[in-house]
């Protein structure tokens, strides 16, 4: 009776356990669900290291392809774009955040294929159906991260494990098979061999299991996938979906075997401690099975590595047009870019702002040719730059820009603006700037369907004043021939005089009032008039005598053209 009430006893417990456990779980999914739901409309409030960067950026170096059209190193930088992905990353998944990050350094150059329209559309149907957009989002959420490295890189790691045979797995077993025969036949010789073979094979199981063991994280992300890719194509997506949904399908079709083995290689590496697993893990030991599967599924990843990046792209590519969906409703206003090819066209960009500042300026231009921008230090010349460069990038990756009208060509976008010296090489700050504007005078040269845009802060601003604006002018006068669209900021007004025949003049200027200085951050038409830069030296505390001197020695050169010391 004791007994019976014991085993009562336990079972309820078990059953407690079990409920509570589907309780808690069921209540950890509706309050992320809700939590999905409140952000919508908001920023993610989140920064991330160098080596978080580093990760998510690995499968974009492995997928790139040499191209004159993606964001290289140096625009990539001068631009904060990783602020912009930050400011953008939604995603729920490591497949999601390497998508993005892949797309935004990949600007494509025409919509021949309709990708710009489907992917549109897809991105309105995700922020208009707030169901099948939580839904996905907590399908994604339940695949989540792969850890330390991307995916790219473990299935780079599964390549030099290399292939590995089933051979000494199988000798195992057939020597314990032969030695339990032989106990059987003959004892004395039965027993110590049956002994020595279960130590050889105990030995090479572990050995063997700490090979593959760090392979299996590999593993449960593939798995995670395929799991995620069926609940994806289970929900109910609108007709705007069919297509991503359909492809979907289709890759992840290829892995039924791979799933088929999983259930034994996944628990390599954790236990619980039950009575029952101890001893399936002796089993284990002696027989190597799941050291079997392992290989079996280690076969297939290797047969299969472009259909599982395809499958991993597939599932990124919708977590990343959900994410586009958030940051389209996070910001205050947004359009989608009116694109089209060649080299001629105006480029107009109305009410456009930088989207990682709180309260922007916002800023409009139509341009058929460059400009050059002047006005002091701090009065918005490289924000301005920097809005249109981004908005550039992101009309032609994520199909959003952060104004109210954008339209343009399809550009192969460069950029020589927050440069610094290069201590490892042990260049000068202007050897890396001369070396940053070479890049763009060659993609200046190179031949291409795609006109050239390109956004240079204080050119030459390395050197001397007389060899600055001898060199600059040329350079500006090369990139301002047909197909080429160049926005230069700069403090020598001499520019706008040598090149107004080629650009256009346009400046930011500020005030000076009741001892502060007051920017207005708006784009005006023609070169700057103003000079304050002096007069923050005597906001600042400067001595009068200073001001006084300088302020003469400038007026001086303004009127001779010569510098007189006073």
């Amino acid at each position: 009776m004791e007994l019976l009430v014991l085993l009562i006893i336990l079972i309820a417990v078990f059953l407690y356990v079990m409920i509570r456990g589907a309780l808690d779980e069921k209540s950890r999914k509706k309050k992320y669900r809700r939590q999905l739901k409140e952000l919508y409309g908001s920023f993610p409030d989140r920064t991330y290291s160098a080596e978080e960067l580093d990760k998510i950026s690995r499968y974009y170096w492995h997928k790139r392809e040499a191209s004159s059209h993606d964001i290289d190193e140096i625009t990539w930088n001068d631009l904060g774009m990783d602020s912009i992905f930050a400011r953008m990353n939604f995603t729920q998944s490591s497949s999601g955040e390497e998508y993005l990050y892949a797309m935004l350094r990949q600007p494509v150059t025409d919509d021949r294929d309709g990708a710009k329209a489907q992917m549109s559309a897809q991105i309105e149907y995700m922020m208009e159906h707030e169901k099948e957009r939580l839904d996905t989002m907590m399908s994604l959420k339940e695949l989540g991260y792969t850890g330390k490295y991307s995916l790219s890189d473990y299935l780079d790691y599964l390549d030099e494990l290399g292939v590995r045979s089933n051979k000494v797995h199988y000798g195992c077993i057939l020597l314990l098979l032969v030695s339990a025969a032989v106990l059987f036949v003959r004892t004395s010789l039965g027993v110590p061999m049956l002994i020595g073979t279960a130590c050889f094979n105990i030995v090479t199981y572990m050995k063997e299991k700490g090979i593959a063991a760090p392979y299996v994280t590999t593993f449960a992300y593939i798995i995670r996938m395929l799991h995620c890719a069926d609940e994806i194509a289970g929900h109910s997506l609108g007709t705007e979906m069919e297509n991503y949904v359909a492809g979907l399908k289709a890759k992840r079709s290829g892995f039924k075997d791979f799933e088929k083995h999983s259930g034994m290689v996944l628990k390599m590496n954790a236990s619980t401690g039950n009575i029952d697993e101890l001893l399936f893990d002796y089993i284990k030991m002696l027989t190597h099975i799941d050291l079997i599967r392992f290989n079996t599924m280690l076969h297939i990843v290797h047969q299969n590595k472009a259909a599982i990046i395809g499958l991993a792209g597939e599932i990124g590519y919708i977590d990343a047009v959900i994410s586009i969906g958030y940051f389209r409703a996070a910001l205050p206003y947004y359009c989608t870019p009116l694109l089209q090819t060649g080299s001629d066209g105006r480029f107009v960009i109305s009410e456009g702002f930088h989207p990682c500042i709180e309260n922007p300026v916002a800023n409009s231009f139509s341009q058929r040719r460059g400009m050059i921008i002047t006005g002091s230090n701090a009065s918005g010349k490289s924000t301005f730059l920097k809005m249109t460069a981004i908005n550039a990038i992101l009309s032609q990756t994520v199909y959003t820009c952060a104004a109210k009208m954008y339209k343009g060509n399809y550009y192969r976008i460069y950029s020589s603006m927050s440069l610094r010296d290069n201590l490892d090489s042990g260049e000068s700050y202007y050897i890396v700037e001369i070396k940053a504007l070479k890049r763009i005078i060659d993609a200046a040269d190179t031949k291409d369907a795609a006109p050239l845009l390109c956004f240079v802060d204080e050119v030459l601003r390395g050197t001397n004043t007389v060899e600055r604006i001898a060199a600059s002018t040329q350079i500006l006068k090369r990139l301002s021939q047909k197909g080429m669209y160049c926005f230069a900021a700069t403090h020598d007004i001499e520019l706008t005089h040598l090149l107004e025949q080629d650009y256009e003049n346009c400046h930011f200027e500020e005030e000076v009032r009741d001892g502060d200085v007051l920017f207005s951050y708006r784009l005006l038409e023609g070169r700057a008039h103003t000079r304050n830069a002096i007069k923050l030296l005597e906001i600042i505390g400067f001595s009068k005598e200073i001001i006084r001197k300088a302020d003469d020695m400038a007026g001086a050169f303004l009127r001779t053209g010569e510098w007189k010391a006073i």
